[in-house]
């Protein structure tokens, strides 16, 4: 049988669109698996994309208005700890510290896995709206090279009510005298750290924005960063 020249042209031509497709389906067969999103990418935390596999933070992302008190939650691999907790520190604007507190570890912290903590930290509303949010790797040796930290963030809410009564005593609180507020009687369970023997000789007063808390001394920050140790 023969063919026109036209028709050995239109097979040539089909065939070779056979091949294009087949090629086409063959590369995006393999191109999958390795460009597949992971399923444990919709459960990663919003915020502290550069540390994801040290410390992850749950409870408010990037840029979230907050007030006082501040409840935080999330993980952290267990030498992000010592003894059982971290320092957390909150920033104004302009750098300074304008609210102290200690996230607890909520499992056993001797791990190379992630622990899940929690922090309830107090704090004056600055001047400014923006600010800092400071989780930082407990680093009882005090040498530079271990230090680290997460730095979220974060706008303060100017009308914010918990935590800024302008009246009133102030009064220390919980198992361990370990915390300052507003409130007389104020009850916490009894997991002790070695940074709670800071706390005794703090002062616990209301601050210039009308927040009862910690007055974020030297001698107190010090403290913290290389707390006494236990007895």
């Amino acid at each position: 049988m023969k063919f026109s020249k036209k028709g050995v042209l239109i097979v040539c031509g089909i065939v070779l669109l056979l091949g294009l497709a087949g090629t086409f389906a063959w590369y995006e067969e393999t191109r999958a698996p390795s460009e597949a999103v992971s399923p444990m990418a919709s459960s990663t935390p919003s915020i502290g994309a550069e540390k994801p596999d040290l410390i992850r933070v749950f409870s408010l992302k990037e840029g979230d208005m907050i007030q006082s008190p501040l409840r935080i939650e999330g993980e952290a691999r267990g030498n992000w700890f010592f003894e059982a907790s971290f320092p957390i520190r909150v920033l104004d604007g302009d750098g300074n510290i304008i609210g102290l507190g200690i996230a607890e570890a909520k499992a056993d912290w001797m791990t190379e896995d992630f622990v899940p903590f929690e922090a309830t930290i107090e704090f004056y509303t600055p001047r400014f709206s923006a600010g800092t949010l400071v989780l930082a790797k407990d680093n009882p040796s005090g040498l530079p090279e271990y230090d680290d930290e997460l730095r979220v963030p974060v706008v303060f809410s100017r009308s914010a009510t918990g935590g800024t009564t302008t009246k009133g005593l102030c009064y220390v609180g919980g198992c361990s005298s370990q915390i300052c507020s507003d409130k007389p009687g104020v009850i916490t369970t009894c997991e002790y750290t070695a940074k709670y023997a800071c706390y005794k000789n703090a002062r616990c007063e209301r601050q210039p924005s009308g927040v009862c808390g910690w007055s974020p001394s030297p001698e107190l920050q010090a403290c913290l960063k290389n707390p006494p140790p236990l007895n």
